[in-house]
């Protein structure tokens, strides 16, 4: 998706809309969905607007100068809706970090997860505040709503997923095969600089695997 399609939704949702209502959107209902600086924001309405997708309205309180969206906006949103496949590649550097835990201690993981699952209940109880706000009246909002709930159950999901990753990590052992964490944290630098130890490592392994075999093989 890209940011001008969101900036359509917006203010085709929220009626007119200055750069600086919209930026507090991004920061709100659209925070877990699309991530924009207000360095992108301004520049992207301005082409938007010079494309005739969006008017700027006269200049309102403080200063601000709303943006609506035009006829033409709505049927390159509607085109985008109803003629594209939404984009479902995403980063979760979250869940990217939880599969390095394992280079740090037990203690260590588990602060990591407490700290994700605090700022996840957090954002889910602002999503439900949003929430609550809408007017299922009007049709925007019903739409919002859809989206709301998607994220407010992802939320949902992620803290779950905090709470069960807690216990899990609490049920670790304090160090795997003795090694403190530094001591694998260091192994593992000396296995990309040198991936043959990896090799030596595995065929130690199995060397000490067919032994014991072969040992049970001559007891019977």
């Amino acid at each position: 998706m890209s940011l001008r399609m969101a900036l359509l939704t917006l203010i085709s949702s929220g009626g007119p809309s200055s750069g600086y209502d919209i930026n507090q959107e991004l920061n709100g209902i659209l925070k877990f969905v699309w991530h924009a600086k207000p360095t992108q924001v301004y520049p992207e309405l301005r082409r938007l607007a010079a494309e005739g997708l969006i008017r700027e309205q006269a200049e309102g309180p403080r200063g601000r100068r709303p943006y609506e969206i035009t006829e033409m906006g709505l049927e390159v949103l509607g085109e985008w809706l109803t003629t594209t496949s939404a984009d479902h590649s995403q980063r979760n550097e979250t869940i990217l970090r939880s599969f390095a835990l394992w280079l740090v201690e037990p203690e260590e993981a588990q602060a990591f997860l407490r700290e994700e699952m605090e700022y996840h209940r957090v954002r889910l109880r602002g999503m439900r505040v949003l929430r609550n706000g809408l007017d299922p009246s009007r049709p925007a909002d019903r739409a919002s709503m859809l989206g709301l709930e998607a994220g407010i159950r992802r939320l949902e999901a992620m803290v779950s997923w905090a709470e069960w990753a807690i216990d899990a990590v609490a049920a670790w052992p304090t160090d795997t095969d003795g090694e403190p964490a530094p001591k694998r944290r260091a192994d593992a630098c000396r296995t990309v600089a040198d991936p043959s130890l990896l090799i030596s490592k595995e065929s130690r392994a199995n060397d000490h695997e067919h032994r014991r075999r072969g040992g049970a093989h001559h007891h019977p």
